[in-house]
């Protein structure tokens, strides 16, 4: 490793001194921006990166070993954001995936709990709706999903084969396609 020019900026910003913080920053800028760039410049702006890289340097500062530094305070720094990075698009990926679960769920929907509607009801009139919604609706393109709608309906006992994932899946399709047909009806 070669020698450091940073260290001494680092430690009197460790000490106090703010116009360490304006010389870290000057040559720490171009990185802020590069990590943006390559990791999260379709999900934040780049103003608000930055806002968020000032705050990881003041944490790199004040965790930053001076005596003995096991690697350069830029790579130190880098390593840090690009983790802080990654951080905020697992966080908005989590998020993202809330909010589908939220959306899709039985009991969210605008007209209320439309699946228990129609296959809790012995009404023959919902049920013959219910029968023509699922005869005329093109949903089952394929086998595994004809067993996922059948498991959904009752019809057919749970199978295992379907991973959790892809039965998330074929059911967002199936109550999105219930969903479309019944609006169309009425």
């Amino acid at each position: 490793m070669g020698k450091d020019r940073l260290v001494a900026v680092v430690r009197a910003a460790q000490n106090g001194h703010e116009f360490a913080y304006n010389v870290l920053i000057k040559h720490l800028r171009g990185a802020v921006y590069d990590v943006h760039r390559r990791k999260i410049s379709s999900r934040i702006t780049s103003d608000e990166w930055y806002s968020d890289g000032l705050e990881v340097l003041i944490k790199c500062v004040r965790k930053f070993d001076t005596v003995k530094p096991r690697a350069k305070f830029s790579t130190y720094f880098i390593t840090a954001l690009t983790n802080h990075a990654t951080d905020l698009v697992r966080s908005y990926y989590t998020a993202k995936s809330e909010f589908e679960k939220t959306v899709l769920s039985e009991n969210n929907d605008e007209s209320g709990n439309l699946f228990n509607l129609g296959t809790d009801t012995y009404n023959p009139e919902q049920l013959y709706i219910l029968r023509e919604l699922l005869h005329t609706t093109d949903i089952a393109k394929t086998e595994e999903f004809k067993k996922m709608v059948r498991q959904l309906l009752g019809i057919e006992s749970h199978n295992s084969e379907i991973s959790s994932r892809r039965f998330e899946q074929m059911q967002y399709r199936f109550k999105k396609a219930m969903k479309t047909a019944i609006s169309e009806l009425s």
